[in-house]
């Protein structure tokens, strides 16, 4: 009977070890699926590093104030009364971000623009095409699917919601999106 119990004990202890391995193993692989996500283009998680808000945080109908607070300062490049512009670098290729407010200086448009163009004005279609593969699918996932419609080299995908239009294209090698409120803002 002792020689059965502890056979039955290096069993239990040997089933919790492995289990506690292979549970522990398993975490690790979601955890790290869940900081690791997988884009085509390798400026894509620079330009958006977070999925918050309309657009990195942004929202339509934010403040002036809070959209200067959300949007890092090194960035900043020219204002008037009803915009505010970023550019960033990205390797050799140039990030804007145009924004535009209303007359109570709120958040109406989100213009950006990236272009994947040389000195030469040659363009890396390879590149344009992974970025705007992943905004396109940014966009989707907010707003549903839509038919994409191409022409030439123009590829775009618009979506027209109640209070706002959304529209991510592809031309050339220039990949741009914007979101744009057309209605009185309840606030």
């Amino acid at each position: 009977m002792k020689k059965f119990l502890s056979i039955l004990m290096i069993a239990f202890i040997a089933s919790f070890i492995i289990s506690s391995c292979s549970s522990e193993s398993s975490d690790d692989v979601a955890a790290e699926t869940e900081v690791t996500a997988n884009y085509n283009s390798v400026y894509f998680a620079e330009v958006v590093p977070t999925n918050e808000g309309d657009f990195v945080g942004l929202k339509l109908g934010d403040s002036r104030e809070d959209v200067q607070i959300k949007l890092p300062q090194d960035a900043f490049d020219d204002e008037t009364d009803s915009y505010l512009y970023y550019f960033w670098e990205l390797d050799d290729n140039q990030y804007y971000l145009d924004l535009y407010f209303d007359e109570d200086n709120r958040l109406n448009s989100i213009d950006g623009y990236v272009y994947f163009y040389d000195k030469e004005y040659n363009y890396d279609e390879t590149e344009a095409n992974a970025f705007y593969t992943d905004m396109k699918e940014n966009f989707k996932a907010k707003y549903g699917s839509e038919e994409e419609y191409a022409d030439n080299d123009l590829t775009y995908i618009s979506w027209y919601l109640d209070e706002m239009d959304a529209e991510v294209g592809l031309d050339g090698g220039e990949v741009y999106w914007y979101i744009y409120h057309y209605e009185d803002y309840d606030m």
